[in-house]
C-alpha cells in the first residue's frame, strides 16, 4: 500500500471583516511560489488572488477576502513558508489587526492511499456498507462524509474512490480549530499544526478503516 499527501490548505476566518485588502508588490507575489512565469496575481470577485497556473492540480494559491484568508500548497513545509511570508506582508500594513487575527482556523488536507489489496468497490462494500441488509446488492456511493473525534482532534472526512485508479481511496479532511484571542501562529507552529493533523489522520485511517 502506498500513501501520498496531495495538498495542504490553511483557512483563517478573520476575527472581524478584513477590509484593508491591498495588492501586494507584484514582484513579491510572482516570486511567492518560486515560479514567477507560471504565477498570476490580482483582485478578483473572490478577493485578492495569487495562484500558480499551468501545473498539475491541486494548484498552489492564496485568496484574501473580507471573510477569510486561504493558502494552499503541496506539503506542510511549503505551506508554512508561503503562509508566513503572506502574514508578515499583511502585518506591515495592518499591524493591529494581525495581533489576534482569527476567530477560527482550518488545517485541511487531501490524501490518497493506493495499491490496496481490494478495489474501491470492495472497500465501500466491506468497510463502509457491510452492515446494510441488502444481500447480493452492489453498493457503491460516490462519497462518504463523516465526523471523527479522537485524541482532542475533530475531523470532518470525505472519502471517495480515487478517480481512474481501481484500488485507491481518496480522503479530504477539514480539521477546524477555535482560535479567537490567540496570536497568529509562527512558521514553526504552522508546521507543527499540519504535521500533527496529518499524522493523526494517517493513524486513524490506516488503523480503523484500512
Amino acid at each position: 500500500m502506498r500513501y501520498d499527501l496531495l495538498s495542504c490548505t490553511f483557512v483563517g476566518v478573520w476575527e472581524k471583516p478584513f477590509l484593508n485588502i491591498q495588492e501586494f508588490d507584484r514582484r513579491f507575489a510572482l516570486d511567492l511560489f518560486g515560479d514567477p512565469y507560471s504565477t498570476t496575481c490580482g483582485l478578483t470577485p473572490e478577493g485578492y488572488l495569487i495562484t500558480k497556473q499551468f501545473s498539475p492540480p491541486p494548484q498552489a494559491g492564496v485568496i484574501i477576502n473580507p471573510g477569510r484568508i486561504q493558502v494552499s500548497e503541496k506539503n506542510p513545509a511549503e505551506l508554512s513558508r508561503v503562509l508566513t511570508l503572506v502574514m508578515d506582508k499583511l502585518r506591515e500594513s495592518n499591524p493591529s489587526d494581525m495581533l489576534h487575527p482569527f476567530s477560527s482556523i482550518g488545517i485541511n488536507s487531501e490524501h490518497v492511499w493506493s495499491g490496496l489489496p481490494y478495489t474501491s468497490l470492495e472497500f465501500f462494500q466491506k468497510k463502509i456498507a457491510r452492515e446494510l441488509p441488502v444481500p447480493g446488492s452492489k453498493i457503491f456511493p460516490y462519497d462518504i462524509r463523516m465526523e471523527v473525534e479522537e485524541n482532542n482532534f475533530k475531523f470532518h472526512l470525505m472519502i471517495q474512490p480515487r478517480n481512474g485508479i481501481e484500488n485507491a481511496v481518496f480522503t479530504g479532511v477539514n480539521d477546524d480549530r477555535f482560535w479567537s484571542e490567540k496570536a497568529c501562529p509562527s512558521r514553526d507552529q504552522f508546521m507543527d499544526l499540519f504535521t500533527d493533523s496529518i499524522s493523526e489522520i494517517r493513524r486513524i485511517f490506516e488503523e480503523y478503516i484500512l
